[in-house]
């Protein structure tokens, strides 16, 4: 979920919180030893209702303490800059006052504009900045293809297999096929 095509930071980040919510969730759960996110551990309850499973307990929800510290310390940079997160995605929803000084009179203009809240409400995010997946998929074919096995490409050859290799678009081969078919036979 957090590496892919057309995948921006306010995507990666909403995921991300949504993840850290869900630990959340399952460790009050599991203090309370509700199993419903928990199939296995509900169908072990079901088959063994004698069962005292009460001191498994404490070492799930220390599983999951764990894992979510580790994962608030691995990603810790992301709810420093959220303002500005929020502000990139949702310009129209921000209260001007809360946004940096420097920024206030800007967003004020933006707010204000119609057309601008159009367009932002009929384009996606990946519509208008594209996805750092791209920049990736294009360095890694672009040392694939100028390794020291194929230094002989050409630089406007290199140019149409990136070209290719990145695009959205898929040909349609037969038709293309059928364009250039010969109209008589070759002697």
């Amino acid at each position: 979920i957090l590496q892919g095509k057309e995948q921006l930071v306010p995507q990666l980040y909403a995921h991300m919180k949504a993840f850290c919510v869900k630990l959340n969730l399952f460790k009050t759960q599991l203090r309370n030893f509700n199993v419903v996110h928990f199939p296995t551990l509900s169908e072990i309850r079901t088959a063994y209702p004698q069962a005292n499973l009460s001191p498994k307990k404490g070492k799930y929800v220390s599983v999951i303490t764990c894992l979510e510290t580790e994962f608030r310390q691995h990603f810790q940079d992301f709810p420093v800059i959220e303002k500005e997160i929020k502000l990139f995605v949702t310009p129209f929803l921000v209260d001007a006052e809360e946004v940096e000084d420097n920024l206030q009179l800007e967003l004020i203009e933006i707010q204000c504009d119609d057309s601008l809240k159009n367009q932002h409400q009929q384009l996606s995010l990946p519509d208008l900045f594209g996805s750092t997946y791209i920049c990736k998929q294009t360095f890694s074919l672009l040392t694939l293809n100028k390794s020291r096995m194929r230094t002989k490409i050409t630089d406007s050859h290199l140019h149409d297999v990136l070209r290719i290799s990145t695009t959205k678009f898929t040909p349609d081969l037969p038709a293309i096929l059928r364009s250039k078919a010969q109209h008589h036979c070759s002697h």
